[in-house]
This record gives structure tokens, C-alpha cells and sequence, in this order.
């Protein structure tokens, strides 16, 4: 994510995202889709500095200034919590709202939206795949 900041980062998406108008899927949202993995897909609010994920039991704001959003996490494409990886708790209270058992949760964005992903043991496979880009086979 170049040298921008988290907030700065999703600042300038979110302005790119309201001029441009309609939005496709992102290339991960539909790797997400493609894998069948339950995730929250989530905006930037400006004015009150907050994440706003829609989930099942209604919308769930978080916070920009939380550890796993902190400047250090920032220039990371990704952050991945589970057990014993869980500074703010998050995974802890996510964890008891997801609606199947999960391992681990990847946060990660793309396209200016930011994505909670839970992945169960059995998902686990598609980890590699989602945290690096897709390499296309040169054909001979």
C-alpha cells in the first residue's frame, strides 16, 4: 500500500469510489464469492473515523485508531488475527457473533472497501491465495 497511512489510504478510495459511481466487484470481493468464505465488506466513514461493516445483526463501526488499523499494521496489505494473535480482542468478539466456528480472521482491502474474512479450518487452504496476488501462467 505505497507510503500512505491507513485513514489516508481509505480517505482518497472513498473519494475515488463516490466520483466514480457504480462499482464493479473487486478482484478479491470475487475470489471471495468464488471460495464460498463468509466475510464483512466494510466503508470508510470520514467524518466520524470509523470502518462501517453491515452484518447480519446489523451494522458493526469500528474504530480506524484500533491496533489492528494502527499505523505500523498500515503499510501491511493484510492483518491476520486468530487466538493467539489478538491484542484488541477482536478476533474474541468476532469470533462469538460469526455463525460457523472460525480459525482465524483476515482483515485486508481492496478497492476502498476494507474486508473481515473468517476462515474455518477447513478454509484455511485459501489463505495463500488471498493474501497474494494472483500470478497469471505465461503460455508457451
Amino acid at each position: 500500500m505505497s507510503s500512505k497511512d491507513f485513514v489516508t489510504f481509505l480517505v482518497d478510495e472513498t473519494f475515488k469510489l463516490q466520483k466514480g459511481g457504480e462499482v464493479e466487484l473487486s478482484r478479491l470481493e470475487l475470489k471471495l464469492k468464488d471460495y464460498d468464505l463468509s466475510f464483512l465488506k466494510g466503508e470508510f466513514i470520514p467524518q466520524t473515523q470509523i470502518l462501517r461493516f453491515k452484518t447480519p445483526f446489523g451494522p458493526l463501526d469500528v474504530p480506524v485508531n484500533w491496533s489492528i488499523f494502527s499505523i505500523e499494521n498500515s503499510m501491511a496489505q493484510y492483518t491476520l488475527l486468530d487466538e493467539k494473535n489478538d491484542v484488541d480482542s477482536f478476533f474474541q468478539i468476532l469470533k462469538m457473533a460469526w455463525k460457523q466456528p472460525i480459525e482465524k480472521l483476515l482483515i485486508t482491502h481492496d478497492d476502498g472497501f476494507c474486508y473481515i474474512v473468517g476462515l474455518k479450518k477447513s478454509e484455511l487452504t485459501h489463505l495463500h491465495d488471498l493474501v497474494n496476488p494472483q500470478e497469471w501462467l505465461k503460455v508457451a
